[in-house]
């Protein structure tokens, strides 16, 4: 008996550590710049992946020891189940093909890791992105069917929008001093005052299509609200609206306005009931934050701690009190004319809001947009990256690895821009259509269990579309942690819901079936052997990412150390801990003798062939050693990995004009004549390319490509050691006829 209550009483406990697993994945993910850069991630996926491991240990002991058949199972325990058996069965399936699909996508990652892609680099880091992705499927779905533990996602929830839009606005109050929140242009395509809000994200598009998703899941959950709630739960549930639009305002983002337009409006037809609701209770705080927005716009972002302050609690408080007005206005069903009031003001709410912001922002509205040209630009050039390999694609990070060669003009954009496009650079057709078969999944079990959580879900799979929220993981762990609040949500109904009666014998003896206590049995050999491989995999996960971060790390510390030993030192050692690195691989080359260096990056070009900085530190070696033709074939394959570079250009002519100079010095009359040539050939290419883009227009010239006055010196100095060239060998021939 005593045995019995203590195995049953590890159940909460483990749910409860994988609550605490997603709260410290949400909260990471915050701190750490929404996840966008990998080495920032390395040393919080060596906790996450020990602890998925363990959770997954802890999960299938006490499913083994209750006698339960998998994991699953546990999502029916204790919650009414005659009441949700035919939801679990529907959204059973989809759960399965999400947890699937990413899988599937971990492990064509790590093939593309196994047989070579084109960064070894980028692929570790993207296999280890989506074995957080999965193994953050896995254990939020551990605990999302819990009563109790449910309600830790629901919070947890909150608290990351939160946390992202009140340091936000904070840092735009000059109260958190936050470097990067705030993005500055001087380009009017790309900000209309100038500056637009980033937050914790650094990168207003992503940050406005997030705070989108948050603000529309609390507008649709308003909404769907049938009963009249109390007073204090009107005012939590209304309490983040304001700040969540405003924050959505000042990002400034043209792309998450329209998401989460499209958003709203594709789910309205279908749940046209709550067309109303979501009139008054968005009224309000969309037209103080509207006002807010065109008094810090006007500012430049940049305002006084106590005005702003001041300014921003005013304004939330009249937002909230407002709308709490307008919502009991709307839910008086006696007085139709009270209704009709106050809809009728929630229109002008609405209007007065969009009309303040439409004509602070219509010219970079309906004017030309350098922005939206130059993601026309990309996209063409990535479909023509991806007809080289459609099925597999070539690896993680392929777009950022391979721009520089293929851009048809010399535009900046190491991102893509396309979330979609990307995968398929990376995975082709087969890791697209996994990724389609997760976003499918994913709004089945929305649609299912939760349709007010469609829109925010549809935000984020349309403004992917445009921008490069994928590269976020934040972005996705919110895409797995919206299902699971649907299940959590779903549990969390149950309870509400008065507990059904058995209608005839055969309904309670299936209740009692379900329900009834059932003597430990011993797992089946595959679920044995889906445990060990689970486990397996994570440990493998975060052995490497072991080795990613103490790579990242003694790279760092050699950038401190002052003395040319220790750097050397720690630069190998860094580079025997993470041997994909190239930055660590340039770095330690320019520390090493010629030879040693020409043999370490020619060894390294096998994890990354075509990366760009690789190749030019060995033309660029090469050109001191005394082999014109090995150092030009060099020369020619870095320019082709970094086409409009025009500092390259004329740093290769440059090294041709000295090695011909020490040849000619030297007496090698004929050598130092073809490295002249070459020097000249290579000037006339660069001019062509120069001249071909000035055509063009150069509209997208962001690298300033063009013909430098040091090119136009060497040219004559090239000209020059050619004439020297010919008189020492019209010299030279006289004299041994002579002789």
């Amino acid at each position: 008996m005593c045995r019995g209550k203590i195995e049953y009483g590890w159940e909460p406990v483990v749910n409860y550590i994988a609550a605490a697993a997603v709260i410290g994945a949400g909260a990471a993910a915050c701190l750490l710049r929404g996840f966008f850069f990998a080495e920032e991630m390395y040393a919080f996926l060596v906790v996450w992946f020990v602890l998925c491991a363990v959770i997954i240990v802890l999960k299938f002991v006490v499913a083994h020891r209750k006698g339960n058949k998998g994991v699953s199972g546990n999502v029916l325990a204790g919650d009414s189940v005659l009441q949700r058996k035919g939801s679990i069965r529907r959204t059973q399936g989809a759960r399965v093909v999400l947890l699937g699909g990413s899988v599937l996508i971990l492990a064509l990652y790590a093939i593309h890791l196994l047989r070579g892609s084109i960064s070894a680099q980028g692929t570790m880091n993207e296999l280890l992105r989506w074995g957080l992705y999965a193994s953050f499927a896995v254990v939020v779905y551990t605990c999302a069917g819990n009563r109790q533990v449910g309600r830790l996602l629901i919070a947890a929830w909150h608290g990351v929008g939160m946390t992202l839009c009140l340091t936000a606005l904070l840092a735009v109050c000059g109260v958190l001093p936050l470097p990067f929140a705030i993005a500055y242009s001087n380009a009017s395509g790309v900000s209309v005052t100038g500056a637009r809000l980033g937050g914790l994200l650094e990168y207003p598009n992503t940050f406005g299509a997030v705070m989108a998703v948050f603000l529309l899941e609390r507008l649709f959950s308003i909404a769907g609200v049938s009963a009249k709630p109390s007073t204090r739960s009107a005012l939590l549930r209304q309490l983040p609206l304001f700040p969540y639009a405003a924050a959505l305002l000042l990002s400034e983002s043209r792309g998450a306005w329209l998401a989460a337009a499209c958003a709203a409006a594709a789910v309205l037809p279908w749940k046209r009931r709550l067309l109303a609701p979501l009139l008054t209770a968005g009224a309000a705080p969309v037209a103080a934050a509207a006002l807010l927005y065109r008094q810090l716009a006007h500012a430049g972002l940049a305002v006084e701690p106590l005005p702003g302050l001041l300014a921003l609690a005013g304004l939330w408080a009249g937002a909230l009190l407002a709308g709490l007005w307008l919502c009991r206005r709307q839910r008086c069903a006696a007085a139709g004319w009270t209704r009709a009031a106050g809809l009728a003001l929630a229109a002008v709410g609405w209007t007065a809001a969009g009309t303040a912001v439409l004509l602070h922002v219509h010219a970079r509205i309906i004017g030309p947009s350098s922005t939206v040209s130059a993601r026309g630009l990309f996209y063409r050039d990535a479909w023509k990256l991806a007809a080289e390999a459609p099925w597999l694609g070539r690896g993680g990070e392929t777009w950022a690895s391979a721009y520089l060669a293929i851009q048809s003009h010399p535009y900046v954009g190491s991102q893509v821009h396309n979330g979609y496009l990307d995968i398929l650079l990376n995975l082709g057709i087969v890791g697209l259509t996994a990724t389609a078969l997760i976003l499918l999944a994913a709004g089945w079990l929305l649609a299912m269990a939760a349709p007010q959580l469609l829109p925010p879900f549809l935000v984020l799979t349309l403004h992917s579309a445009v921008d490069f929220d994928w590269s976020y993981g934040l972005v996705w762990l919110l895409l797995l942690w919206l299902p699971a609040l649907a299940v959590a949500e779903m549990g969390q109904t149950a309870i509400a819901a008065p507990p059904l009666k058995p209608v005839n014998q055969s309904a309670f003896t299936y209740s009692y079936q379900i329900n009834r206590p059932t003597a430990p049995r011993r797992f089946s050999y595959p679920s044995q052997v889906v445990a060990a491989a689970v486990c397996c995999a994570c440990l493998s996960l975060s052995l490497l990412s072991v080795h990613a971060y103490r790579g990242i790390d003694l790279y760092r510390q050699a950038g401190q150390v002052t003395t040319f030993t220790e750097r050397t030192v720690l630069l190998q050692k860094s580079l025997d801990w993470n041997p994909y690195a190239p930055g660590t691989i340039v770095a330690l080359s320019r520390m090493l003798p010629t030879g040693q260096a020409t043999s370490l990056l020619q060894s390294s070009l096998k994890y990354a062939p075509e990366d760009a900085a690789l190749s030019w530190e060995l033309a660029e070696r090469l050109m001191r050693e005394d082999n014109l033709g090995v150092a030009l074939y060099w020369i020619r394959r870095s320019l082709q990995l970094d086409v409009y570079n025009y500092v390259k250009r004329v740093r290769v002519v440059e090294g041709l004009l000295a090695m011909g100079q020490g040849r000619l010095a030297a007496g090698r009359v004929g050598e130092a004549q073809n490295s002249a040539a070459a020097g000249m050939e290579l000037l006339r290419q660069y001019r062509l390319l120069v001249e071909q883009e000035n055509i063009r227009g150069g509209r997208h010239n962001d690298r300033h490509f063009r013909v430098t006055e040091e090119a136009d010196s060497l040219d004559w100095r090239l000209r020059g050691l050619l004439i020297a060239a010919g008189d020492s060998e019209g010299k030279a021939k006289p004299l041994s006829l002579a002789h």
